[in-house]
């Protein structure tokens, strides 16, 4: 399937970072207006109101002195002149005028510009500011309101002053802000490349294991989501590397196990053909016996196959797992005489141990491991059975005489097709499956299945069954 190219991860990388710090950016920009605005302003409108105070106290005892508000209108309007002059560039020739009552009430020329003063109808004396669109203060003589002074706000000033500001501050921030753009830029790059190497190193792994290179592996560094992403990789490889031996193994043994008994039939009918041998009871009762060998192998084979697939099916009920045991037991009494082999079940509880499985596979699985042990162990021996009941547990033992198998061994005789290269091998006749089988019956019902050193030399098999 055709994938439609894009942006790499180290572009997008790149990218997401860049904006990142556009974003950054942008938001300091913002908060540092929004802080200035409320902080700057709350705090000044704050000594605004405490300096109104003062304010009206001075407008009050010279309102007691005049008795009028004139003197200060008439101040204002010769202060307002001479700063129209001044901005005629005529303040050289006009000089500035005497205020001395404006200059008692408000010194600084900072709230010289702000002054407003309303009579005591509100009306508009020194300003144009509304009323209600000023920060005021009344003038009281002898607690009487006699007119409020004001100061104009804050904010209508440093809006303005903050528009210059940001047009001045704006062409800085946009160089500071490229500057810094670009020296994150050269920083991320390489930062970008350097965390989708491991990325790419998978992708190419990847690649490898679809054209069948099971052999690939990554190399593993650091300790986060990457690198165990890496050993889930190395892992997957592995476990597809022994699975394709595993189905070569299969196919090989498999093969292998058809073509000997198939050469056997078809010699045997070949050399009737040709009249080697005659037709008789004996020579077609070889024959028979040979096909029974093959329709035991296929069978095995579709058992293993249908577990491994899941549609092997079982049919579970409330089963006695000691008299199952005890008929598998009779069953195969005779065989072990005749092999000049003892077999012995221990059982010492008397109540029976009830437990949910199939009767038929257990059945089964029983009979394969007798099989196995009355095949490999040499004459004069023995095979004891234990059953017990333990912690919710069926506890089930079966242990052989000599011969026994190897460490290394141990855990292998339940593979399809597995031999021990000793005494116990396929001289006896085994397909290497019944173990296997074995295996997937106790899997079937919720057990486990492992192989240990018998105490008397020989293989020994223990099984676990919940209860529950």
């Amino acid at each position: 399937m055709a994938i439609t190219k894009g942006l790499k991860i180290r572009h997008k990388l790149f990218a997401v970072f860049v904006l990142s710090n556009i974003l950054l950016i942008v938001s300091m920009w913002q908060v540092f207006q929004w802080s200035f605005d409320r902080g700057f302003v709350s705090y000044a409108t704050e000594r605004d109101r405490d300096f109104l105070e003062q304010m009206a106290n001075r407008t009050a005892n010279l309102y007691i002195y005049y008795d009028d508000w004139y003197f200060l209108v008439q101040e204002s309007r010769m202060e307002n002149e001479w700063h129209k002059a001044k901005l005629e560039n005529l303040r050289d020739l006009v000089p500035p005028p005497s205020t001395p009552n404006l200059d008692l009430i408000y010194p600084s020329q900072y709230y010289r510009q702000r002054f407003l003063l309303f009579d005591d109808q509100q009306k508009p004396i020194i300003g144009k500011t509304h009323f209600t669109d000023a920060e005021i203060h009344a003038v009281k003589v002898n607690k009487k309101i006699v007119g409020y002074v004001g100061l104009r706000s804050i904010r209508e000033l440093v809006q303005d002053q903050t528009l210059r500001f940001v047009r001045q501050q704006g062409e800085a921030f946009l160089l500071i802000s490229a500057f810094m753009l670009a020296i994150a830029a050269l920083l991320t790059w390489p930062l970008a490349q350097w965390l989708s190497r491991p990325i790419c190193s998978m992708q190419r792994a990847t690649k490898k294991l679809a054209a069948g290179k099971y052999d690939t592996r990554i190399t593993v560094k650091g300790a986060d989501e990457l690198a165990s992403l890496s050993c889930d990789l190395n892992n997957l490889a592995c476990t597809l590397e022994h699975t394709r031996e595993a189905r070569k193994r299969w196919v090989a043994d498999t093969a292998h196990e058809l073509r000997t008994p198939v050469a056997i039939l078809r010699g045997e009918i070949e050399a009737m053909q040709d009249g080697i041998i005659k037709v008789s009871p004996e020579s077609l009762a070889s024959l028979h016996q040979e096909t029974i060998h093959i329709a035991r192998l296929i069978d095995d084979l579709n058992q293993l196959s249908m577990h491994d697939m899941g549609s092997l099916n079982y049919d579970m009920d409330e089963v006695s797992i000691n008299d199952i045991m005890e008929q598998t037991v009779q069953s195969m009494m005779l065989p072990f005489n005749e092999a000049g082999l003892e077999l012995e079940f221990e059982y010492s509880q008397k109540k029976p141990i009830v437990m949910i499985g199939d009767a038929d596979r257990l059945h089964q699985l029983f009979l394969n491991l007798m099989n196995n042990s009355q095949k490999y162990t040499n004459a004069p021996g023995k095979l004891i059975i234990k059953l017990s009941k333990q912690n919710k547990k069926v506890i089930i033992l079966f242990e052989d005489t000599a011969p026994g198998v190897d460490e290394e061994e141990k855990n292998k005789i339940f593979e399809q097709f597995y031999r021990v290269e000793n005494s116990r091998n396929r001289a006896t006749g085994g397909r290497g499956l019944g173990l296997a089988i074995c295996s997937n019956i106790v899997d079937g019902h919720q057990g486990t299945i492992s192989a240990y050193h018998s105490q008397d030399g020989g293989l020994g098999i223990r099984i676990e069954f919940p209860l529950n």
